[in-house]
């Protein structure tokens, strides 16, 4: 046992001590409490047996005093009274244990029973007072009973009263805890502080003993060096003085004796190489590190010449160098090597294996300066070999051109197809590009689906670009299925006469921004005129973001027509933009840029809330001439939205139009992007009542096999299949045949883009039973279209 444990033992058995006498304390004071408790009780019970067995006091000198124990209705009313005054529960028996009188009459005349004991008996007997816990079904944890007897006049015991004291017992135990619990505490504390007191204290010694036994050890181990604090004047400071002294002339003579030997384990152990030159140029020391690097180990460098061993090095002359050490295996580490002569001596040869670090350094500048992801060039290194190009252009003349390069239709295959189908696209049209230009040209990627291509005295700048958009045309092989996408080339083919690199590139990316504007899938040259188209678009999509929230935005509606009969069945939601500064645009000068920039979502959301109201309002005001339901075009981007069932519900619940009276409209393409989600968000629309449509149905994938796996309702044939329908007979056929099959789905077929009488005609002919077009009516405002359905359309 230490000394700070026989310090803490002691305190710790004085708190043990103080603990004990707090507990005997408290039994004291229970014990005390419960006697006190049973005396009163019983003093009571002997003035309640008096007053039953003699009588009550007289109020008069005169008066007859009757004992209560001869009157069972004077006895009744006594207990009665002191349950009602004093709260006591009083049980009078005589000396056979017959109860006479009891605050629950149906007891009189039983035998008490409560004293599982057989006390009330024997109180009767010896006519000595004792407590009991009366049990029952009524009170499972007993009640606290005091029996005494009672005697008559003569002194004879007529029997026993019983008093239930826990109305006394409980206050003066709820008392007694009280004092019990300030005497506890008082205890804790002191217990509290003994105990840290001893901590304290046997902290503070065996700190500092420790602290000696410690710095022994340190000693010990070698290290002399440790001191340990001397403060106080005990003979535990006057100790720890002395170990000082001892300390510090054992450390100047271990310093003595080790200094050799520290040197040469640090020369031996270095991980760098050193070796030794003598004045003869030999090698006549060298450390491990040395032999593991040149890979001669230490025997194989001593007494080799330095120069034989250092080649690239001119002479043993002072400097630091870097070079490639031949090894004997026959291969080779990059060294640098640092030489220091030594007058008289010789020289120190200092070797650093770097290879390793001149790896990653290269490997981090190319990471800086290429795309992680396809290994092109960076936007970075691009401006850098553009620079270089532009200033030798400007020397020698030769021509030098960009071109800017962003694919279209490439977030439509990272949608569909994932992430890392879009990878491995951006891969494989990296790798077309570099094919088809020549290993002096560069080709970077500039980041997402964005490529540049610098071309140095190119012989045809328009026919590289021709070569880009071609390869990039043909299909990708993308995780087993085929993609399609097109290039937007911007083209600048005479880039020296511009400032710098940067303006090199921006003009060249305004050129693509202008071939995607010219209907992509084309290359441009730039013109200066193309800065302020640019600005336009920039100025048109500033104001396009305002026009719903400045109520620019215009409903127009086409008609639906059943034929023959030529009524309006439904209608067309379709959209325009009244722009203050360019007038009534319609949907083309708009849509592109609403869906390349997002904005398309919440105009789908306009559409919908204002078609849904506008049509509901004309089928209460005029029901005869309503469309039955009203078709509202949905974009590829708002299908992706996870609340767009929620919306749909929404738009149709503060419209007050019903679920059956909306058709939403998706295109083939946007409908195949992921057949499984789509299928399920189409599901969850129709479970709301609504009803699905094809649009432009043969301009997406074509299949007729899909229409069984998609929940749809409406067939929609695209307007290129109307075109040339008269005198066409195979395309008549293909026509029937797409009807044909959409009626033995059940489906709704309409026909889009009747633009003549000839065209009607035949569709009627070829059992076609709803058909739109300009032909049949032009969308226009709905209150126009209200003006006009008071006849039916023409069908002729």
């Amino acid at each position: 046992m230490n000394v700070r444990q026989k310090l803490l033992g002691g305190y710790l058995l004085v708190a043990v001590m103080v603990a004990g006498t707090a507990l005997i304390s408290w039994q004291a004071n229970t014990a005390s409490a419960e006697r006190a408790a049973t005396q009163e009780a019983a003093r009571l019970a002997q003035g309640i047996a008096k007053d039953v067995s003699i009588g009550l006091v007289r109020d008069r000198e005169d008066e007859i005093v009757t004992p209560l124990y001869y009157s069972p209705s004077a006895l009744d009313r006594y207990l009665r009274r002191m349950r009602e005054t004093q709260h006591r529960d009083v049980v009078v028996v005589d000396s056979g244990k017959y109860i006479l009188g009891d605050i629950t009459r149906e007891g009189v005349g039983l035998v008490y029973d409560g004293d599982a004991g057989n006390e009330v008996a024997r109180t009767i007997t010896d006519g000595e007072s004792r407590v009991f816990l009366e049990t029952g079904a009524g009170h499972p944890d007993g009640i606290r009973q005091v029996v005494v007897p009672m005697t008559s006049k003569a002194g004879n015991t007529i029997g026993a009263v019983i008093l239930e004291y826990t109305p006394i017992y409980e206050p003066m135990m709820g008392a007694t805890r009280q004092a019990q619990t300030v005497t506890l505490g008082s205890a804790a504390v002191v217990i509290l502080l003994v105990v840290t007191l001893g901590l304290a204290l046997a902290g503070s010694l065996t700190r500092r003993i420790t602290s000696l036994t410690t710095a022994v050890r340190t000693i010990r181990s070698g290290d002399y060096s440790h001191r340990v604090p001397h403060d106080g004047r005990d003979e535990i400071g006057r100790l720890a003085r002395a170990f000082n002294a001892m300390a510090e002339q054992l450390e100047r003579s271990a310093r003595e004796i080790l200094a050799k030997g520290y040197t040469d384990s640090i020369l031996a152990n270095a991980g760098e190489g050193i070796c030794g030159v003598d004045p003869a140029g030999r090698i006549a020391f060298a450390n491990e590190a040395a032999g593991r690097i040149t890979g001669l180990g230490v025997g194989g460098l001593l007494q080799r010449e330095a120069g034989v061993l250092l080649p690239e090095a001119e002479g043993l002359c002072n400097g630091t160098r870097e070079g490639l050490l031949p090894r004997p295996d026959g291969t080779a580490v990059r060294v640098e090597y640092t030489i220091s002569e030594i007058d008289q001596v010789g020289a120190v040869i200092v070797l650093r294996d770097v290879t390793r670090q001149r790896d990653l350094e290269r490997d981090l500048r190319h990471q800086a300066l290429h795309d992680g992801l396809t290994g092109l060039p960076n936007r970075k290194l691009l401006l850098d070999r553009l620079d270089h190009a532009l200033t030798r252009s400007r020397v020698s003349g030769e021509p030098i051109a960009l071109l800017y390069l962003d694919l279209d239709g490439f977030k439509r295959v990272n949608d569909s197809l994932g992430h890392n189908a879009g990878d491995l696209l951006l891969r494989t049209a990296a790798d077309r590009l570099t094919g088809v230009l020549r290993p002096q040209d560069t080709v970077a990627r500039l980041g997402g689906d964005e490529f540049a291509v610098l071309l140095e005295a190119p012989d045809s700048v328009e026919r590289v670009a021709l070569a880009c958009l071609e390869t990039i045309a043909r299909p990708f092989a993308v995780h087993g299925r085929e993609a399609v996408v097109t290039v937007s080339v911007g083209v600048v083919p005479d880039a020296a006469r511009f400032t710098d690199a940067d303006e090199v590139v921006r003009n060249a990316d305004v050129a693509m921004y202008a071939a995607k504007d010219g209907g992509r899938n084309r290359y441009l040259i730039f013109e200066t005129r193309m800065h302020e188209q640019l600005l336009n678009r920039l100025d048109l999509e500033t104001r396009l973001r305002e026009a719903v929230h400045r109520g620019e935005l215009r409903l127009h509606l086409q008609p639906v027509v059943s034929l023959p009969g030529g009524q309006v069945s439904g209608a067309e939601a379709l959209v325009r933009w009244q722009d203050p500064q360019r007038g009534l645009q319609q949907p083309g000068s708009f849509i592109p840029l609403a869906e390349e920039t997002g904005m398309i979502i919440e105009i789908d959301r306009w559409i919908l809330i204002q078609a849904c109201h506008t049509i509901r309002q004309w089928q209460e005001e005029s029901p005869r001439t309503a469309p039955a339901w009203v078709s509202v075009n949905l974009s590829a981007a708002h299908l992706d939205l996870p609340d767009l069932t929620e919306h749909v519900a929404y738009a149709l619940a503060t419209t007050g139009l019903s679920a059956h009276c909306l058709t939403l409209e998706l295109t083939e393409t946007v409908m195949m992007r992921d057949l499984a989600v789509t299928s399920i968000r189409l599901q969850e629309l129709r479970e709301l009542g609504v009803k699905i449509a094809i649009d432009d149905f043969g301009t997406g994938y074509s299949s007729l096999g899909y229409l069984r796996d998609i929940p749809v309702d409406v067939l929609k044939i695209d307007r290129s299949f109307i075109d040339g329908l008269v005198g066409n007979a195979r395309q008549q056929e293909l026509v029937s045949a797409i009807m044909q099959l959409g009626h033995t789905l059940g489906l709704r077929v309409v026909t889009e883009g009747v633009e003549d009488a000839d065209q009607l005609a035949l569709l009627i002919a070829m059992g076609c039973q709803y058909a739109q077009g300009y032909h049949l009516g032009r969308p226009q405002p709905a209150d126009q279209l209200r003006a006009l359905l008071t006849e039916p359309v023409r069908t002729g």
